[in-house]
């Protein structure tokens, strides 16, 4: 690969920082812990710095960053064989918020019913959740507008069943 100018280092840097939440959202859903979690976002900074340079702005930076953050991680599952663990998510939502109050206790309860979802189920809830269109979804996940919303459909009831269940 050619050396990189500084003006695409800095570029780099500048999307890293502005999405560093958008990350560190993706990397969180899939992490079993704070040391897989530190492993993927490693991987999904690298895989971003690979392919900036192959990004032609078809689509907004942020659907491009979801799409290789999810891909990365989904990556990284099937290469490493990790598979999270009921208890590892349990203690994640745990985390989210604390002991107080009636939203932390509703932010625990999603995060610990999203925790138990597919990979691919996971990253369709987590981009509705971001008030993402079908469409981006569609242009993140590479699946017709259709199957993402008769998949999220699916996904959201199951969720409301379990919910009240």
């Amino acid at each position: 690969m050619a050396k990189r100018s500084e003006q695409q280092k800095q570029r780099y840097l500048q999307i890293v920082e502005q999405y560093s939440t958008l990350i560190y959202k993706v990397c969180y859903m899939y992490a079993d812990d704070a040391e897989h979690l530190k492993d993927l976002r490693q991987e999904v900074l690298a895989n971003l710095w690979q392919g900036l340079e192959g990004y032609n702005g078809n689509s907004r930076m942020s659907t491009w960053i979801y799409r290789v953050a999810i891909n990365t991680c989904i990556t990284f599952f099937r290469r490493h064989g990790k598979h999270s663990s009921l208890e590892r998510i349990d203690e994640r939502a745990a985390s989210v918020a604390d002991n107080s109050g009636e939203r932390a206790s509703q932010l625990r309860q999603m995060y610990e019913m999203i925790g138990r979802l597919g990979k691919i189920d996971k990253a369709l809830i987590m981009l509705w959740l971001d008030e993402h269109s079908y469409d981006e979804i569609a242009d993140v996940t590479g699946m017709s507008r259709g199957n993402v919303a008769s998949r999220l459909y699916r996904i959201k009831q199951r969720l409301i069943a379990e919910n009240h269940g």
